[in-house]
């Protein structure tokens, strides 16, 4: 059983170079990055998502490789696959494959949930999904985790912080990117103030994350947001790199309730997912290597 549990989307990358050159056919999704950030410091990870009938058996069987199989969901739609655009920032990165299937089509509800996999949880990770399903997945996890995080989905914010005031309360850690939060919020000054003002909304404790310049977290009564930075160094591809963060989080704020060291353990589960193209060439990471950036990360100071 699983102390740690991502829900979310598993797509096909095909990957176009600057140089015009294509990378196909790379696993992808945000339950994925997100399982793959946890899985750098907890063996006991497991997700749980949706597989189209045209999916490669190839890439299930890596994924299958590592345990991720119990999760695995059969459903009838053609598998999401996009194109990615190296280099290009935020949401124009991506661009739907024609005729594949589609966010709703590949979000995991409720009682599709494994039994094996709902009992004996520690925390839960709701990847970016759309609204309505995210939060029936939310009330499914609210009573089975001590923690719940959630990363809200980039068409799903603009317009709609009424929506998202009525579940923040049930959120022990609301995960917006900065892009996300200046959508949620219509304004933005910097991550401290836009962190501050969600938790001001009913969240219990916000982590705004701003790609290169890091994240920064501030939790409900404390006097300081604290901020950590970045520890990508020189990037193959930043492709999944926020979902990683999340997971890292996750497993970082489980073990230790501290928002520094889960920012920290966010950060370094990021490092490891931009190494490569795809998710899978962070499917397995070195464990010493990810202490010894935690540790070189947490010695910096930061104002």
């Amino acid at each position: 059983m699983p102390r740690y549990l991502t829900l979310g989307h598993l797509l096909i990358e095909d990957t176009i170079l600057p140089d015009g050159r294509v990378l196909p056919g790379r696993l992808g999704g945000d339950s994925l990055y997100a399982a793959i950030g946890a899985r750098v410091w907890s063996d006991d990870v497991a997700l749980v998502t949706r597989v189209g009938h045209d999916f490669p058996e190839e890439l299930l069987d890596q994924m299958r490789s590592v345990g991720y199989g119990d999760g695995l969901l059969p459903c009838d739609h053609r598998s999401i696959r996009l194109w990615v655009r190296w280099g290009v920032e935020a949401t124009g990165r991506f661009t739907f494959r024609e005729g594949v299937g589609t966010y709703d089509d590949f979000t995991p509800v409720p009682d599709e949930i494994p039994e094996a996999l709902a009992a004996g949880l520690d925390a839960v990770h709701i990847a970016p999904v759309p609204f309505e399903p995210m939060e029936a997945l939310l009330r499914w996890a609210r009573p089975r985790a001590r923690i719940v995080t959630v990363d809200p989905h980039y068409e799903h914010v603009a317009g709609q912080l009424e929506r998202w005031r009525r579940v923040l309360p049930l959120v022990d850690a609301f995960l917006p990117s900065r892009q996300e939060a200046i959508d949620l919020l219509g304004t933005w000054s910097d991550g401290e103030t836009a962190a501050r003002e969600l938790v001001r909304l009913g969240a219990r404790l916000v982590c705004v994350k701003l790609g290169a310049d890091g994240a920064v977290a501030y939790r409900r009564g404390e006097e300081r947001a604290v901020l950590v930075p970045s520890a990508v160094r020189g990037a193959v591809d930043t492709t999944g790199c926020g979902d990683a963060f999340s997971g890292g989080f996750l497993v970082g704020l489980a073990e230790h309730g501290d928002p520094r060291t889960a920012l920290a353990y966010g950060a370094v589960s990021a490092s490891f997912a931009a190494e490569g193209y795809g998710a899978a060439h962070a499917l397995v990471v070195d464990r010493d290597e990810a202490r010894r950036r935690l540790a070189a990360l947490l010695d910096v100071r930061v104002a």
